[in-house]
């Protein structure tokens, strides 16, 4: 089994490269587990950015 990982992190954004034998059964279940992680970070990464744009405009429609 080879797994290959390199993280870098580059102007506050952090990039993951992940690479891996596809026909091995454990890197299969790795990967599989990594990008679950990954959309559970984005889910995250989004509803905070829905937030923070929702409590803008609440802060523009307040009078005065």
């Amino acid at each position: 089994m080879l797994i290959q990982v390199s993280q870098t992190t580059k102007k506050g954004r952090t990039t993951i490269r992940f690479s891996g034998t596809p026909k091995s059964p454990q890197t299969r279940a790795l990967l599989a587990q990594f990008k679950k992680g990954v959309r559970a970070i984005e889910k995250k990464w989004k509803a905070h950015a829905a937030a923070a744009k929702k409590k803008a405009a609440k802060a523009r429609r307040r009078p005065r």
